[in-house]
């Protein structure tokens, strides 16, 4: 099975062909959204890390922005700073030129004023989305794919109808050679012996198992314990009513393939099958990871409660190279179907069996893959500024 990819120098293939406008700090982030503005086509890609972030943060918001203006999606890339950037533009835009993309670095120090860096930014990026704009799709293996997955408004619903026919898009993507990934660590807290047993071998199986210890005891470090509760109000409305029914209803959505590697925040994976990858789950930073670790594709699968009814959500995480697809299964939200790509809750109404609608789901993901808009792509007008994953202390 094939789709229409857009063919990298560095081998991979993007499933969109943006030219990003990156900030390299959340100080550059009016010049990377004014540059943008004014060339059609392009995409800003706005943060919130700066200068007060210590040396760890530093480094791993650097790879991050490296990672995303290297997704290919990416077809071309301006990075942007004011010049005393705690990450520089040149060195993003060099980290980013490893993937033999066109990249080029303006910050308003060097050009002289930000009606300066304006210009030769806008300058740039027209003449990237010349070049951009001649480029056409080819036939490519689903072996080049890699999709990530986030589940949101987790409730009761959600492991029977949205969750398991997204679990089943990832079987049949990892059957066809290609790479998924998923994430949230909190969420896998007191399910994780379950999740390690897919485990491919025992250096896998213990990294899960570090991972997350090492989320838990950050949160027991700041006088918390979530183990037998449920911090999430939402959640609670919904009828969980503790972090391990979260984190069983989770784990459905990942499918049933072997876990092959667990990742590093950001972290591009190494071969193909199903990954998991450390980080928060709170969309902007969960996102923003995994387009950095080169996901092509995002499935977000959202249960029955209340941010369901957000027709934007999650736009506050949404990171505009990548494609959204947004899964809804509960029969009694149809009334918000205008806003997802499909809907599973044919499954609770007795209507279509999950392998009938991951069967479905699946093909629309290869449209969606081979340039068919999704709901949140063809929304317009709605911006907000990414959260840069941090664990350390802001100073």
């Amino acid at each position: 099975m094939e789709f229409l990819g857009y063919e990298r120098p560095d081998g991979t293939v993007g499933v969109r062909n943006h030219v990003a406008v990156i900030s390299a700090s959340g100080c550059a982030n009016e010049l990377a959204a004014t540059i943008a503005d004014g060339v059609h086509g392009t995409v800003p890609i706005l943060h919130d890390h700066a200068c007060a972030r210590l040396k760890p943060d530093n480094e791993r918001a650097l790879q991050t922005l490296i990672g995303v203006g290297s997704n290919p999606n990416v077809a071309a890339a301006v990075v942007v700073g004011i010049g005393c950037d705690i990450l520089p533009a040149d060195e993003i835009a060099g980290g980013i030129g490893k993937s033999k993309k066109p990249v080029e670095a303006i910050t308003i120090e060097a050009a002289g004023g930000f009606q300066q860096a304006v210009g030769r930014g806008q300058a740039a990026a027209r003449d990237m989305m010349g070049q951009v704009s001649q480029m056409t799709r080819t036939a490519c293996a689903l072996s080049h794919l890699t999709v990530g997955v986030k589940c949101g408004g987790s409730a009761t619903i959600s492991p029977l109808a949205g969750h398991p026919a997204t679990g089943k898009v990832f079987d049949a993507l990892i059957a066809e050679g290609g790479r998924a990934m998923f994430t949230e660590t909190a969420e896998v807290i007191g399910a994780e012996h379950i999740l390690a047993k897919r485990a491919v071998n025992e250096q896998v199986r213990q990294r899960l198992l570090e991972v997350v210890a090492r989320m838990e005891k950050t949160i027991r470090d700041s006088g918390v314990d979530i183990r037998g509760a449920q911090p999430s109000p939402g959640n609670i409305k919904s009828g969980l009513t503790t972090i391990e029914e979260k984190s069983l209803g989770a784990m459905v959505k990942a499918g049933s393939s072997p876990l092959r590697g667990v990742l590093e925040y950001g972290e591009r994976p190494e071969g193909k099958g199903l990954f998991f990858m450390d980080s928060s789950a709170w969309p902007s930073i969960l996102f923003l990871g995994m387009a950095a670790a080169g996901a092509q594709v995002f499935i977000f699968s959202v249960g029955g409660g209340l941010p369901a009814m957000f027709r934007s959500n999650p736009g506050a995480g949404w990171v505009p190279i990548v494609p959204m697809m947004k899964v809804i299964g509960d029969p009694n939200l149809k009334g918000e179907l205008e806003w997802f790509d499909i809907y599973a809750g044919t499954i609770i109404e007795g209507e279509e069996s999950v392998e009938q609608v991951g069967r479905r789901f699946f093909h629309e993901l290869v449209n969606v893959a081979s340039g068919k808009l999704t709901k949140i792509e063809m929304r317009s007008g709605y911006r907000e500024i990414l959260d840069m994953y941090a664990t350390g202390p802001i100073m």
